[in-house]
C-alpha cells in the first residue's frame, strides 16, 4: 500500500499543470483518498480546520456561481483538487517519507527537462517545449522549494542529498529560468547556510565574502548562458525587468478595469471569475491582443478578485497563525518567503495543490507520526 500511495503522489505532482489531464487527476486523488480504506474500515478524519475552510470556501464558490462566470470549472476544479488531496494527507495510515519522496521528484524532474531540451517526446505540459530566448517548458519545478522549507522547518544542516538535490534543481531552474522560483530557492539556502550566531565571526565573514566574489567572477565569465546574463542585468533592480513590468502594468489594468462596488470589494466575484487584459505591443502593433486569464500573475489579487478585502484578510491572518506554529526564526523566514514570493509573482499557491504540504507538515506532520507509531 505504501509504494502504491506514493506512485499516485508521483504521478499526481507531474499531472499539475498538464494540458488537458483533469479527469486523470480527479481520478488518481479520489483513489488517493479511498486508499487506507481499502480492504478495511476507518473512521474518515475531518479536523475542524478543514470543515471551517471548506464552509468559507461554499460562500465564495455560491457567489461565483451566482455570477454566472464563463468557463468558471477552469477555476474551480483546483479547489476541489485541493480539497480532496489535503483531506487524503490527513487520513494516510502508511506512514510516507515525504523528504524522500520529493527528493525523488527532484530527480524525475530534472530527467524530464533535460529530455524535453533533447525534444525525445511530446511534451504534456505545454504546446510548445521552447518558449522565449530558448527557455525550456515542462513541469512545475516547486519541488526543491519544498525540500528546502522542510529542511528549515526540521531544522537540518546541509548534507550530501541536498546538495545533490540542489544540483539537479540548478539545471532546471537555469533551462527554465523562471524568475519566482529562482528567487525563492536562493533566499532558503541563504536561510540554510547562514549561520545567524556565528554571522559576525572574521572566518565566516571572510569565508561568505569568498563565496560572493567567485559568484560574481563567474556571473561575469563567458560561461554564463545568454539567458541567465540577461536576467542579471536586473538583479540590483528588479522592479525593470520586463516580466516583472508586465505583471505590474496587468494588475494595475485589472484593479482599473474591476469597477468594484462596495460589496463586491468586501466580498469580492466568487470563485470561478477571471480577467481580461490587453497586452500592447509596441515593438509589432499587429501582435497587440486581448488575453483572457484564469487571472493574472498575482496570487494576492486572484484571493481578492475571488473574495474581496474579506477573503484577503481570512488567507493572511491563517498564514500569520501557521508561521506562529512554525519553531525557528529561519524557517518562519523560509515560510514567509514561499507565501509572498510566490504569490507576488505567480497564482502558482493556488492551482498546485502540492503547495498544501507546507500547512501539512506544520499542522499536521508530527501528530501523523505519533499516531503510526503506535499502530
Amino acid at each position: 500500500m505504501k509504494k502504491a500511495v506514493e506512485v499516485i503522489l508521483i504521478l499526481l505532482y507531474f499531472l499539475e499543470g498538464a494540458n488537458d489531464q483533469s479527469g486523470i487527476t480527479l481520478a488518481l486523488l479520489l483513489l488517493l483518498l479511498a486508499a487506507p480504506f481499502i480492504g478495511t474500515y476507518h473512521k474518515i478524519r475531518l479536523p475542524d480546520y478543514f470543515l471551517l475552510a471548506a464552509m468559507v470556501y461554499a460562500f465564495y464558490l455560491a457567489l461565483g456561481l451566482y455570477h454566472q462566470h464563463p468557463a468558471a470549472h477552469i477555476d474551480i476544479k483546483f479547489q476541489f483538487f485541493q480539497f480532496i488531496f489535503f483531506l487524503a494527507l490527513v487520513n494516510q495510515r502508511v506512514k510516507i517519507d515525504f523528504l524522500g519522496l520529493l527528493l525523488k521528484i527532484n530527480l524525475i524532474v530534472f530527467i524530464i527537462y533535460l529530455i524535453l531540451l533533447l525534444d525525445l517526446f511530446p511534451n504534456p505540459w505545454h504546446e510548445h517545449t521552447f518558449g522565449r530566448q530558448g527557455r525550456v517548458l515542462g513541469p512545475n519545478i516547486i519541488c526543491i522549494a519544498l525540500i528546502l522549507f522542510y529542511y528549515l522547518y526540521k531544522g537540518r544542516p546541509f548534507d550530501r542529498r541536498l546538495v545533490w538535490a540542489l544540483s539537479y534543481a540548478t539545471v532546471y531552474l537555469l533551462l527554465t529560468s523562471n524568475f519566482t522560483n529562482i528567487a525563492i530557492v536562493l533566499s532558503l539556502v541563504v536561510l540554510i547556510v547562514v549561520n545567524f550566531k556565528n554571522l559576525f565571526r572574521p572566518v565566516y565573514i571572510f569565508t561568505l565574502i569568498a563565496f560572493i566574489v567567485l559568484g560574481i567572477l563567474y556571473l561575469r565569465s563567458p560561461w554564463v548562458p545568454d539567458m541567465v546574463a540577461t536576467k542579471l542585468e536586473y538583479a540590483m533592480k528588479p522592479w525593470e525587468y520586463g516580466s516583472i513590468q508586465t505583471r505590474i502594468q496587468d494588475l494595475q489594468q485589472a484593479l482599473g478595469n474591476e469597477n468594484f462596488g462596495w460589496f463586491e470589494k468586501i466580498f469580492g466575484e466568487g470563485f470561478g471569475t477571471g480577467s481580461k487584459i490587453y497586452r500592447e505591443n509596441k515593438i509589432s502593433p499587429s501582435l497587440s491582443r486581448t488575453l483572457a486569464f484564469q487571472e493574472i500573475d498575482n496570487g494576492f489579487y486572484y484571493l481578492y478578485h475571488r473574495g474581496g478585502w474579506s477573503l484577503l484578510s481570512i488567507f493572511i491572518i491563517s498564514h500569520i497563525y501557521l508561521m506562529f506554529k512554525i519553531k525557528g526564526v529561519k524557517a518562519k523566514l523560509g515560510f514567509v518567503a514561499i507565501v509572498f514570493i510566490t504569490n507576488i509573482l505567480s497564482i502558482h499557491y493556488f492551482n498546485y495543490y502540492f503547495y498544501l504540504l507546507i500547512p501539512f507538515f506544520i499542522i499536521y506532520r508530527e501528530s501523523i507520526s505519533e499516531s503510526l507509531n503506535r499502530i
